[in-house]
């Protein structure tokens, strides 16, 4: 990598989603504030609609950038990544260093890697020497950072209003969640573990320790870490989802009755066809479905 003092690298490309930077102005101008105060010049590449952060992605990793931000929610993060992902596998071509400036409405990446909500704190970040290799994963032909799921949880994902999520924020999935547990019907999942057969109502494999957030899925699950973790949820209805939330929230949820935690490398969801599947908070396309550990990596700026 060039020296960080170079001319070069004290250019930043950054893909940005105004759509997620609308309750986030103030914010978004400090960084580049922040950016600039530091020496670095910041060329924005604004996104107009899904599939934008993808193609910016692509169009950055092939002018050979060693390193690109990402200004936005885990959505467009996500977006990015596949963009990134699906270059090294159909050309070879070497993903640069990835930053991200969070703007949405979890954030669940930026607490993943420590990253605080501070203009300076971002920009020290972007602007550093600090990154962590992770191994992506991979369901239905597309890749996820943080996790992936089927049942419950995906069935929120898709059913989320986003007028509401844009007006409330994490309210929307709250709301969605109620109105969820009451009518969902909670079909049984059938599986293949690491070639194993499994049943579940509903299912979430995760690379990150958090999840929604701040909230601790799991300690055993890290970016830096090997394998899957594989949660398996049992119980159905409304008293469900309250105790697992319950448990979610303090840190508790694989001790929770009804939930069995496995380490996997590739999961095969055979049916029940037609549910939907969720990748880092994105719909991702229905059942049945793969998911596991791809062989594409990504480096991330992350805190030093």
């Amino acid at each position: 990598m060039s020296d960080a003092g170079s001319e070069e690298t004290r250019w930043l490309p950054v893909i940005y989603n105004p759509a997620a930077g609308q309750r986030h102005s103030a914010f978004f101008t400090q960084v580049l504030t922040a950016m600039e105060q530091r020496g670095w010049r910041v060329e924005l590449r604004t996104t107009s609609g899904p599939g934008d952060a993808r193609a910016l992605a692509v169009e950055a990793a092939r002018s050979g950038v060693e390193r690109l931000a990402v200004a936005g929610g885990d959505g467009t993060i996500h977006e990015a990544v596949n963009g990134l992902a699906s270059l090294q596998e159909e050309s070879g071509i070497a993903s640069p260093l990835l930053g991200i400036v969070p703007l949405g409405t979890a954030n669940v990446l930026a607490q993943e890697i420590g990253l605080r909500r501070r203009p300076g704190a971002v920009a020290d970040c972007l602007t550093g020497e600090t990154s962590l290799e992770t191994r992506l994963g991979e369901i239905g032909g597309g890749y996820f950072l943080l996790m992936a799921g089927a049942g419950f949880d995906a069935q929120v994902v898709a059913q989320v209003s986003l007028p509401l999520k844009r007006r409330l924020g994490k309210g929307a999935y709250l709301w969605e969640t109620l109105r969820q547990a009451f009518s969902y019907d909670f079909p049984e999942l059938i599986l293949e573990v690491d070639g194993r057969p499994e049943r579940a109502r509903s299912l979430i494999a995760a690379r990150a320790a958090r999840y929604g957030g701040a909230f601790l899925l799991s300690p055993e699950a890290g970016l830096d870490k090997q394998g899957l973790q594989l949660f398996l949820f049992e119980g159905r209805g409304p008293l469900s989802v309250l105790r697992y939330s319950l448990a979610l929230a303090m840190g508790r949820l694989e001790k929770s009755a009804g939930v069995r935690r496995l380490q996997a490398e590739r999961i095969e969801i055979t049916a029940p066809p037609g549910l939907p599947l969720q990748a880092d908070g994105d719909s991702v396309g229905p059942t049945p479905a793969a998911l596991g550990l791809s062989e594409r990596r990504l480096r991330l700026l992350v805190p030093a």
